[in-house]
C-alpha cells in the first residue's frame, strides 16, 4: 500500500512540474509537411540521445514529445491540419544562464 501510495504522489508531483509551462510563450511554434507520426518518429530518437527519459506518442492527428531531466522539461505538442502538422515546444528550465537549446534544434531539424 506505502508502494501504490509513493508512486500516487510522484505521478501528481511530475504532473505538477509541468502543469505551468503553457503559461509560458512557446519557444518554438512552426508547420511541417510530415504528418504527426513521421514527425514525432523523427523527434523521439533525437531527443532521447539528449535525455534518457525522453519519450513520444502519436496518434493520427495529435503528438506529444516530452522529457524532464536534471531541471529541464521539454513538451513539445503536434497537431494535424490539412498540409502537415501544427509544432509547438514548451520549455522549463531551471536557471535562465544554463539555457539549454539542443532540445529545440533537434525538433527544428525534424521539420
Amino acid at each position: 500500500m506505502k508502494h501504490v501510495l509513493a508512486i500516487a504522489g510522484c505521478i501528481l508531483l511530475a504532473g505538477c512540474a509541468t502543469s505551468g509551462m503553457k503559461d509560458t510563450l512557446p519557444k518554438l511554434s512552426s508547420k511541417t509537411g510530415k504528418n504527426v507520426p513521421a514527425y514525432v518518429q523523427c523527434v523521439v530518437p533525437k531527443w532521447q540521445a539528449l535525455s534518457k527519459d525522453a519519450k513520444g506518442d502519436a496518434k493520427d492527428d495529435k503528438g506529444v514529445v516530452t522529457s524532464n531531466d536534471d531541471g529541464k522539461h521539454e513538451r513539445l505538442e503536434v497537431t494535424a491540419n490539412a498540409s502537415g502538422a501544427q509544432v509547438v515546444m514548451f520549455e522549463m528550465q531551471k536557471g535562465k544562464g544554463d539555457y539549454d537549446g539542443r532540445f529545440r534544434d533537434e525538433a527544428i531539424s525534424c521539420l
